[in-house]
């Protein structure tokens, strides 16, 4: 309880950045995992290594982007009490307050770098270019979702998204079908 209370005050802070913060400037955002979690280490367990993820995506961003990463509110408590120093040691990574919407992240990201979280499935549905390391999300077949089968086709895949290959129309009008589909085969919840 108290590392969780620990990491609640520290990732709410008022001097945490915020997306008003980084008004103007262009990024990409990587949603933290909660671990452990089954949307983690089932969903893809031939990779799942945040502290990784991160360290390789700000190497291969091109230095007029920053990475935007913000924690789950589940995984407070959680992780080693250093573990968001050093994602703070990349000097082109902004740790944003835990406060904020995740969608309109998403939305206002160039892209979203993921292993499985539903901010990828949110940016697909949107037609927003996605990263991910995960192998078997739902949301893999859409051309405009980008599989990283080795970390060595990050780089590739972050000059695709981020430099005119991606077919912004052609993308929104595929995520409208993939939330057409989903709503297909969904039921309604009765509050």
């Amino acid at each position: 309880l108290l590392r969780t209370r620990r990491d609640l005050l520290r990732m709410s802070a008022v001097d945490r950045p915020t997306l008003a913060d980084i008004a103007g400037k262009r990024f990409v955002f990587y949603p933290l995992h909660t671990e452990p979690e089954r949307a983690l280490q089932t969903l893809s367990p031939e990779y799942f290594f945040q502290l990784e993820t991160i360290a390789a995506i700000a190497r291969d961003l091109p230095a007029n982007r920053l990475l935007v990463v913000k924690e789950h509110v589940a995984a407070l408590g959680r992780r080693p009490a250093d573990f968001y120093d050093q994602i703070l040691e990349f000097k082109n990574v902004v740790l944003l307050n835990l406060l904020e919407y995740g969608l309109n992240i998403v939305k206002q990201a160039d892209a979203v770098v993921t292993i499985t979280s539903t901010a990828g499935l949110e940016a697909a549905s949107l037609g927003k270019p996605v990263i991910t390391f995960g192998q078997h999300n739902l949301y893999n077949f859409l051309p405009h979702v980008h599989v990283v089968r080795s970390l060595g086709d990050l780089r590739r895949h972050l000059v695709r998204v981020l430099h005119g290959g991606h077919d912004e129309e052609k993308a929104k009008r595929d995520g409208a079908r993939l939330r057409a589909a989903m709503d297909t085969v969904s039921f309604e919840a009765y509050v």
